[in-house]
């Protein structure tokens, strides 16, 4: 049987075949996008979009504390994490296909195309307070981050599988949950479209200025919240300080370090996760007028 490395090696080669083929017969065909009729969708109040981001804290947390507390071999992310995104591969296919990436999701592939943008027209103006959809995505940044400074400080050396070979891997299962931290933390933050645009809404003059005037500095002043963000921070320590006593609690036998090493990785990734966000309003805010 080969291996599963190898399977995902074999996938890749053939999509890469086909996505050559297609870039060979598009090659010299250069159009601007499709202007497509797009469902109308109306952005929350900044208060509703803040409930919404709260209620995902806690998928979050939880999810990184059960990966948290699985081994990590760090041969499993080489190269950048080539082999996390090899697996990502087949699963996003799949979750593009039942629709997963569709307009307004507010869902993002790793390894994926984002789907299409709108196109302005004079009869198709985007009113504010109303999503459209721009091409910009923050997962590079949080895979990166996540490959080279958050899976370094997973140092658990159990596994919450029993085996009875005594190994304390299981590379599918610790794939699986990177995957589904990724798609939460992807998610989370692209949520910040609807922030920008919720925004942009109420300041449609002022910022309607400095997006002419491609004037990036002064957009993500207005953009950022001190205040917002030292709640987000103080609720995801709390969260975890909650995941990691009902853990411990549950009479799994930790070290003492554990719940201090999990309020860390939890701070260190909700900060990322406010910067990325952040990253991706503004971006939004300077494509809003195309």
């Amino acid at each position: 049987m080969l291996g599963l490395h190898r399977l995902y090696t074999l996938f890749l080669a053939t999509v890469a075949l086909g996505v050559a083929a297609a870039t060979t017969e598009s090659s010299d065909v250069q159009q601007r996008p499709p202007v497509v009729q797009r469902p109308a969708l109306t952005v929350p109040t900044l208060i509703q979009i803040r409930d919404i981001l709260a209620q995902l804290e806690a998928p979050i947390i939880s999810t990184l504390t059960e990966r948290f507390n699985l081994a990590t071999p760090s041969s499993l992310y080489a190269n950048n994490g080539s082999e996390l995104l090899a697996y990502l591969v087949p699963r996003e296919l799949i979750a593009a296909a039942s629709g997963r990436y569709d307009y307004g999701k507010l869902e993002y592939p790793y390894t994926l195309p984002p789907v299409s943008p709108d196109v302005t027209t004079r009869t198709n103006s985007f009113a504010p307070g109303r999503f459209h959809q721009d091409t910009f995505t923050g997962n590079k940044e949080l895979f990166d981050f996540y490959v080279n400074h958050l899976v370094p400080l997973f140092s658990s050396q159990s596994s919450v599988f029993f085996h009875l070979d005594n190994s304390t891997t299981n590379h599918d299962a610790t794939f699986n949950l990177d995957a589904t931290l990724l798609e939460l933390i992807s998610h989370r933050s692209h949520i910040g479209k609807v922030v920008a645009e919720s925004k942009f809404a109420s300041n449609v003059t002022g910022f309607t200025s400095l997006i002419k005037s491609k004037d990036a500095t002064t957009i993500r002043a207005l953009l950022t919240n001190t205040t917002q963000e030292t709640g987000v921070m103080a609720q995801a320590a709390t969260a975890a300080t909650a995941f990691s006593n009902a853990w411990t609690t549950s009479g799994a036998a930790e070290t003492i370090s554990f719940v201090g090493s999990l309020q860390n990785v939890t701070s260190k990734l909700f900060r990322e996760l406010i910067d990325v966000t952040t990253d991706i309003e503004v971006q939004y805010i300077l494509a809003r007028l195309n």
